[in-house]
């Protein structure tokens, strides 16, 4: 995309609407203002909160702002082609960067991965501190406007309801005043509680099917300052079992102003205790002691924020026989997965250039301006655009017993293919970077399924279920990165 964040599109491609309407204030609302302000000559941004503009301040509306976020290298690309220079405006004020394979211990399986430089960079902030910076670009804009401390109270439509209008929106202190905001295109990322299936029933639409994995996560999270950070051989760490012996998982990742952000979690109801002894006592209980001993050297700084997460949810648009036009869900509102596998924000910016790339569609088939047709043609390419992240992050938690779901009928080949990819990653280098690009959605899951890469990981998931990959195994959580 290579664009500057004050550039438009060219005008061939430009959609050219007047206004569009983004719900929710969110990092998929404020992305999604980005894309929409290369095609419409006002976007207003509808949040319910007052937005802060203290890049320490966690937004009320995100209860889990407090916990650790994962940005996948494609997300972080992704937003240095929407505003360039991002990740080194994140750097100067604090977040910290490096590779992931050689800053990143990580047991899995009852070993260690390898600490070997992979290309793929990973930074690490604060959730505040990423969504301010994306908020400061995208508000500086010319036409995105921010409308605080307002909430949609119903979608407007056409007299035969074929198509929206706009939004109607209520002032939070003021309830009993409301207002009509005309808008050519609704973009609705007001999060997985989104209204937008009640607001089409309302409208004479059915509401979108809905798919669900019930995985029970619950987090408990907390800063601390390590005493000798040097003496740490590592940038983060991860933790994390396996479906037959630990529903425990947990992580160190670096935040702004030398500290780390621990969090803790688990699945099925075996979550972490909000007081401090009993979350030091979680993380002995972790399938292997690093993070505990590496917790027993460092100060806390804050208290412990708890979350939960009932389930993985995808809301499918797409298959709807009848929408109005004029209508595009985004973010979270469209597919909400376990946190844990840090894929929601990348997610949200790969919908956004799927909406960009509908918009310019929209104006070379249909013509400047021309809605008609938009609305289906955006889902089915954001439902192709969530179908990764979905299958990887709900196979992964499909291997547990206890999730409720359904299962695809190839789950069990699927699952044993992906286990030995992960023992193979133990032990075979060139597996593991491969898996590292697929994991940060930098390549597709072809690049896992290639003939040669086939016959790598079958040889070293072999060589990986030896008995020296156990006790004899390099403790890498103790050890140096490889350089």
């Amino acid at each position: 995309m290579n664009r500057s964040p004050q550039q438009n599109l060219r005008p061939d491609h430009r959609f050219g609407g007047r206004r569009a309407v983004v719900i929710g204030g969110s990092i998929a609302g404020l992305v999604a203002a980005r894309v929409l302000a290369d095609h419409f000559d006002e976007v207003a941004v509808i949040e319910r909160d007052g937005i802060p503009d203290d890049l320490r301040e966690p937004r009320r509306g995100v209860p889990q702002a407090r916990q650790v976020h994962g940005l996948l290298a494609r997300g972080e690309r992704i937003l240095n082609d929407l505003f360039p220079g991002f990740t080194e405006d994140l750097i100067r004020d604090g977040a910290v960067a490096y590779d992931f394979g050689l800053g990143l211990a990580w047991h899995h399986l009852g070993a260690w991965k390898p600490r070997c430089a992979t290309g793929v960079r990973t930074v690490c902030m604060t959730r505040p501190l990423l969504e301010a910076h994306v908020r400061r670009r995208t508000f500086a804009l010319p036409g995105v406007r921010r409308l605080d401390g307002r909430e949609v109270v119903e979608l407007s439509a056409s007299p035969d309801r074929s198509r929206l209008t706009g939004v109607v929106v209520r002032r939070r202190d003021a309830p009993g005043q409301v207002e009509a905001l005309p808008a050519e295109l609704v973009v609705d990322a007001s999060g997985r509680g989104s209204r937008a299936p009640a607001w089409l029933e309302a409208l004479g639409y059915p509401r979108p099917l809905e798919s669900t994995i019930k995985v029970r996560v619950g987090y408990a999270s907390r800063q601390y300052r390590p005493r000798e950070p040097a003496q740490v051989p590592w940038t983060s760490l991860y933790i994390l079992g396996s479906p037959s012996d630990s529903r425990r998982f947990g992580c160190i990742v670096p935040v702004e102003g030398g500290r780390w952000m621990v969090v803790l979690a688990g699945l099925f109801g075996e979550h972490p205790p909000a007081d401090p002894e009993g979350f030091l006592e979680f993380a002995r209980g972790l399938p292997h002691d690093a993070l505990y001993r590496a917790l027993l050297g460092a100060e806390p700084e804050t208290e412990i924020a708890v979350y939960k997460f009932p389930a993985h949810l995808r809301r499918r648009y797409e298959r709807m026989a009848r929408m109005p036009e004029g209508l595009a869900v985004l973010g979270d509102a469209l597919a909400s997965f376990n946190p844990v596998y840090g894929q929601g924000m990348t997610s949200a910016c790969l919908q956004a250039l799927t909406l960009d790339a509908a918009l310019a569609e929209q104006r070379r088939r249909v013509g400047q301006g021309a809605i008609a047709g938009l609305t289906r043609r955006y889902h089915a390419a954001a439902a192709k655009a969530v179908d990764l992240p979905w299958q990887m992050s709900t196979g992964e938690d499909l291997a547990y017993p206890e999730t409720e779901g359904e299962r695809p009928l190839l789950q069990p080949v699927l699952r044993w293919y992906t286990g030995v990819l992960h023992r193979a990653a133990q032990v075979d280098r060139e597996v593991y970077v491969r898996f590292v690009r697929a994991l940060h959605m930098l390549d597709g899951p072809e690049a896992l399924v290639s003939p040669r890469l086939l016959l790598r990981a079958l040889r070293a998931g072999l060589s990986a279920s030896l008995p020296r990959m156990s006790a004899a195994a390099p403790d890498y959580a103790r050890q140096p990165a490889d350089t």
